[in-house]
């Protein structure tokens, strides 16, 4: 597929043509994030590139889904390129300014739902805001207060609330481990920044390259955060819990010493590839 190319190209010629160039790229769920690319160049929904299947493409169209795929193919993450990740089932406006939201953050959100409707929520760390919104979307809490060190950050976040028509969630610009909370909630909600400086290098190139550093790692042992949670025990109501992303089972044993040494209830949850990913803290 080149500039000079004259052919006329259709929504599934492009979807067949670019599934083998993203995996020849060893690019993983290639035909989906082939389907992300034409549907927001085209403005469709995933179903709707393949009921208009035969659809061509014009030149201005096909221009953008050139510098697209070139752009995924030098590791920029598609979320980044179109500017939209999905969570939830819902989709948020995203930069290089926010993480990008993952599946496995979803568990978050099902243990909340599995404990049951709370009055209060805080999230540390809201990043796009993605957890706070859906936790309201789902009816999962009357009011939420969402902090971030970051204030272009909390500006995206701000963003996907209107995005959502949410208003329920209080914006704060917070740093965890230097000030205090002088509030209570029943549920305390985070993915923070678990990475050990010393695992950097063996992340993705588009996480390491992309996501914002401050969000992936602490910039020491990757527990900071956890250590200092257990520090704010306070923050919880009578029978509040708090529900922390964590790095794998390679942190199990040391936030298992952290909390234990606090005198607080400690149950890890696995992901749906049966990874320890959520740890529960009463």
């Amino acid at each position: 597929m080149t500039a000079a190319d004259s052919k006329i190209w259709r929504i599934i010629d492009l979807i067949k043509w670019g599934e083998d160039y993203f995996k020849s790229h060893n690019i993983p769920n290639a035909r989906r994030e082939l389907e992300w690319f034409l549907g927001n160049i085209l403005d469709l929904k995933r179903i709707d590139l393949y009921l208009q299947f035969e659809q061509p493409l014009s030149q201005a169209e096909l221009d953008t889904f050139r510098s697209f795929v070139l752009r995924r193919i030098k590791g920029e993450p598609f979320q980044h390129i179109i500017g939209i990740a999905p969570f939830y089932g819902r989709d948020f406006k995203v930069t290089e300014s926010v993480l990008v939201p993952r599946p496995e953050t979803e568990l978050i959100i099902e243990i909340l739902k599995k404990n049951g409707r709370v009055g209060s929520v805080l999230e540390i760390g809201t990043g796009s805001g993605c957890i706070a919104v859906t936790v309201l979307l789902e009816n999962l809490a009357d009011r939420v207060i969402a902090t971030d060190v970051s204030k272009s950050a909390l500006a995206i976040a701000r963003e996907n609330a209107e995005r959502h028509k949410v208003s329920q969630i209080s914006f704060r610009h917070h740093d965890f481990l230097q000030d205090d909370i002088s509030s209570t909630f029943d549920a305390v909600l985070s993915n923070p920044p678990y990475i050990g400086v010393s695992e950097l290098s063996g992340l993705q190139p588009e996480v390491r390259d992309h996501d914002p550093r401050q969000a992936l790692t602490d910039g020491a042992d990757g527990l900071t955060f956890y250590r200092q949670f257990a520090r704010r025990r306070a923050l919880l109501n009578e029978g509040g819990c708090m529900l922390l992303e964590i790095g794998g089972e390679h942190q199990v044993p040391a936030l298992e010493k952290i909390f234990q040494t606090a005198g607080l209830n400690l149950t890890i949850h696995n992901d749906l590839q049966g990874i320890p990913r959520v740890a529960e803290i009463r």
